[in-house]
């Protein structure tokens, strides 16, 4: 009985699940056949796709062949022109001015008369105080063999002795104020502007010309902190000067501040511009070019070469009479170039022209080769 029962347990199981086994079985057999049919059909996409590039005519394209040169990564920042000195001569001493002796718009020297005023009161003066110097001095001589005979006590001698100090330092004081009644200027410069005419009076302080060095002059460019950095150890930038024909020069680094200037967190750069023939101007608007960082081996491409899909950019490159697109990395933008930092190399020849017309290993007609992206722009 338990045998029977065994038995009829045993084949109740085998029906059951014979149904689930033929659903799966004809699971597998969809799945192998959808698997079949999707390799085929993209077989057939392949084959479709390999006969329309056969079929289709090359694209007329103009390539650039790759070469390293240097690129420069660079800031250009607008700037001022300023004198390199602008002082204001002042008088020492009081006076009425009585003669003018420079022009405004003259070049002067250092140490060169600018001004005379008058100088009849210290020259009276200087005169009174040497005649008591004089008188002081015999004095002193006579009272110094009186006391080596002992006539006389050291204590006078002394006395005289510090009076006539006393004198001697009054002629070098008259005769400093007397010198100063010749006002002179202090350096080399243009007398650009005069405060002070024949026949005023200036007290001590007055200003009373204006004088600019202009050769050189200096260009200070307010420098954003997040370029302080880099422009750290710069020595010398590149000035643009507009109001004459883009006229570049040279600048030398002088100081660069270490407080900013506004609250635009702007440090100040100061540069020194030679300045020979006197054409640049206080006042003119000038670009400094600032370099960061010089790649001396970069791979430039135009940007309009560069196609950029779903945050990828990528190139088309032309091999053996087809296109071969090449995921690249881009560096610095320096005008219409941009820097290719990984993806290219040396010698191979980025579609410029007609990339936009391409498809991944598509047959392409070169009818120009430039060694320069410039050529293009010229032809």
């Amino acid at each position: 009985m338990n045998k029977t029962e065994r038995k009829t347990s045993l084949l109740r199981f085998i029906w059951g699940i014979i149904p689930w086994m033929i659903v799966v079985l004809i699971v597998i057999f969809i799945v192998i056949l959808g698997s079949r049919i999707m390799h085929e059909k993209a077989r057939l996409e392949e084959a479709k796709k390999a006969a329309l590039k056969q079929n289709i005519e090359p694209v007329s394209v103009i390539t650039l062949t790759l070469k390293p040169r240097r690129l420069e990564d660079k800031i250009n920042l607008p700037a001022v022109v300023e004198p390199y000195e602008d002082v204001w001569v002042k008088a020492e001493v009081s006076g009425q001015v009585v003669e003018v002796l420079v022009q405004e718009g003259e070049a002067v020297k250092e140490g060169q008369v600018l001004m005379q005023l008058d100088d009849r009161d210290y020259k009276a003066r200087l005169s009174r105080i040497e005649a008591n110097y004089q008188l002081a001095k015999l004095d002193y001589e006579r009272t110094s063999a009186l006391v080596r005979k002992k006539v006389m006590s050291p204590a006078e001698l002394d006395t005289i002795s510090a009076q006539l100090k006393d004198l001697e330092a009054q002629v070098r004081e008259v005769q400093l104020a007397l010198s100063r009644t010749q006002i002179v200027s202090p350096l080399c410069c243009l007398l650009n502007e005069t405060k002070a005419n024949r026949g005023d009076f200036v007290g001590v302080g007055d200003p009373v010309a204006r004088i600019l060095q202009l050769d050189p002059v200096k260009v200070t460019v307010g420098v954003p902190e997040s370029d302080v950095a880099a422009v750290f150890d710069l020595t010398e930038a590149e000035v643009i000067i507009e109001a004459l024909n883009k006229r570049r020069v040279k600048g030398t680094k002088v100081f660069l501040s270490r407080m900013p200037r506004t609250l635009a967190r702007l440090y100040d750069l100061e540069l020194r511009v030679p300045n020979p023939d006197g054409k640049i101007l206080p006042g003119m608007f000038v670009r400094v070019d600032l370099v960061k960082t010089v790649f001396r081996r970069a791979l430039p491409v135009p940007l309009y070469a560069v196609i950029t899909q779903a945050d990828r950019s990528f190139v088309y490159v032309e091999e053996n009479g087809r296109a071969k697109r090449r995921d690249v990395e881009l560096g610095i933008l320096v005008g219409w170039e941009v820097q290719v930092a990984s993806g290219l190399k040396p010698g191979e020849r980025v579609i410029v022209v007609g990339h936009r017309f391409l498809d991944d290993d598509q047959p392409v007609k070169v009818i120009k080769n430039v060694s320069d992206a410039r050529e293009i722009l010229k032809s």
